[in-house]
């Protein structure tokens, strides 16, 4: 991918676009849009080209933080409160997240990497970083932390190619934590043979 783009120029896919319909749709369901708005927002939809043009379909009926597509989302910072962030939203190469006397939770399952590397610096003072990985993912843990922890409990990756996060930054009286989906055990056959129902 091209990481020399704005995210907000990406190219949408078919995808992005039916998160946000599903959102369109949540809200003629409820009556928050009537059909003549819902069929003009859903034209809107079938024109865009990119991510950036997504957004405002939607800005009027969710909060910033639960939108179906995110694409300029900016650095996760939580003070003396819970910050989370999830869904559509794109991962740059370098990311910033900060957590004082607060919890920022960072879902990266559905994220869009700009890159197949990327660094996530996170900082935690009297807070806590949480961050989650799909499957797969090459974690790398850094950075420092005084009085705190920093832990992670993804696997390495089978595929070489697999994508990369670095974990740096610094913690004090708080803690960063990765934490990856329980890798699910492959079954031999031989295995499986052995549960089979035995024939009377």
């Amino acid at each position: 991918m091209n990481d020399t783009l704005p995210p907000e120029r990406l190219r949408a896919s078919h995808a992005d676009r039916e998160r946000v319909f599903d959102v369109l749709r949540g809200a003629v369901e409820d009556g928050r849009l009537d059909i003549s708005e819902f069929e003009e927002r859903a034209e809107r939809v079938y024109r865009a080209r990119t991510l950036g043009e997504l957004p405002a379909i939607t800005r009027d009926l969710l909060p910033a933080d639960q939108q179906p597509i995110q694409p300029g989302a900016g650095p996760v910072t939580a003070f003396f409160g819970d910050v989370r962030r999830s869904g559509r939203w794109v991962l740059r190469a370098e990311e910033y997240v900060v957590a004082i006397g607060g919890t920022a939770d960072v879902d990266l399952c559905e994220a869009l990497m700009m890159r197949g590397r990327a660094r996530v610096n996170a900082f935690s003072l009297f807070g806590r970083v949480r961050i989650r990985v799909p499957e797969g993912m090459d974690v790398r843990m850094g950075g420092r932390s005084f009085l705190g922890r920093r832990t992670s409990s993804a696997d390495l990756p089978e595929e070489a190619d697999a994508p990369v996060l670095e974990v740096a930054g610094f913690n004090l009286l708080g803690s960063v934590r990765v934490y990856a989906p329980r890798r699910r055990r492959r079954r031999s056959w031989l295995s499986r043979l052995r549960r089979r129902p035995r024939l009377r």
